[in-house]
């Protein structure tokens, strides 16, 4: 079974495990989203926009407004992210250096050991670049040692078609430079499970964009009306 190659340091256990997630920022969600479609992944189930109103990045508050999609592809969830306006975050950051597609990797960890894994982290010379919370779980993102290199050659993606493999593997050809820890409470165990289920009975036609998470409230941002739900 294809896995992680030996990652970034060996002084850091949890990374010895494959990523549960890979995670894109792109300027534009909907045309991102297109794009994997037409090579037949899917469905993505969408949520936002989303003002995260508890983050913090490079230690500075902000309330970043963004957009999600994600989609599973056999053992690995896929993340798209599309900040929608200036406010600080490492998603903004990642475009403003003209970037665009993966830059981080996500590690779901149990909530009994997440402080103990961000503090192993830490100690092993990852650097805390973000931290947020909503709907009841904790992320971290870490900018990772300069010792690290590429963080990974391969990736489990579990029994899939050849060419949704490939898709993935040439999306990550550039490597990982941020990895993510995922506090693993119910809820988002309970919409990783909704991602998996969706695209274990996707026929490959039906409703290949679909709504996660219904909107709560609005917002005008400049001459549009977003729908925006907001998660402590």
């Amino acid at each position: 079974m294809e896995r992680l190659s030996k990652p970034i340091d060996a002084d850091i256990p949890l990374l010895e495990k494959s990523a549960d997630q890979l995670g894109y920022v792109v300027p534009d969600l909907e045309q991102a989203i297109k794009g994997w479609i037409d090579q037949g992944i899917g469905p993505w189930l969408t949520i936002g926009p989303v003002v995260v109103t508890d983050n913090k990045y490079l230690e500075r508050p902000s309330r970043p407004l963004i957009m999600f999609g994600f989609c599973q592809v056999g053992g690995v969830q896929l993340e798209l992210i599309q900040p929608l306006d200036n406010e600080p975050s490492s998603w903004r950051a990642f475009l403003a250096a003209g970037r665009s597609g993966l830059q981080h990797c996500g590690f779901c960890v149990e909530p009994h050991d997440y402080q103990r894994s961000v503090a192993q982290t830490k100690a092993c010379g990852a650097t805390i670049q973000q931290l947020m919370s909503f709907s009841g779980a904790r992320f971290t993102y870490f900018s990772l040692p300069a010792r690290a290199g590429p963080l990974m050659e391969r990736i489990r993606l579990g029994e899939v078609a050849p060419e949704k493999a490939n898709a993935v593997r040439n999306s990550i050809a550039g490597g990982c430079e941020i990895v993510e820890l995922i506090e693993f409470q119910p809820r988002i165990r309970e919409m990783f499970a909704k991602v998996t289920q969706a695209a274990a009975t996707w026929d490959g036609k039906a409703r290949p964009v679909r709504n996660l998470i219904g909107p709560v409230a609005k917002a005008a941002i400049g001459s549009h009306l977003l729908r925006t739900m907001r998660f402590r």
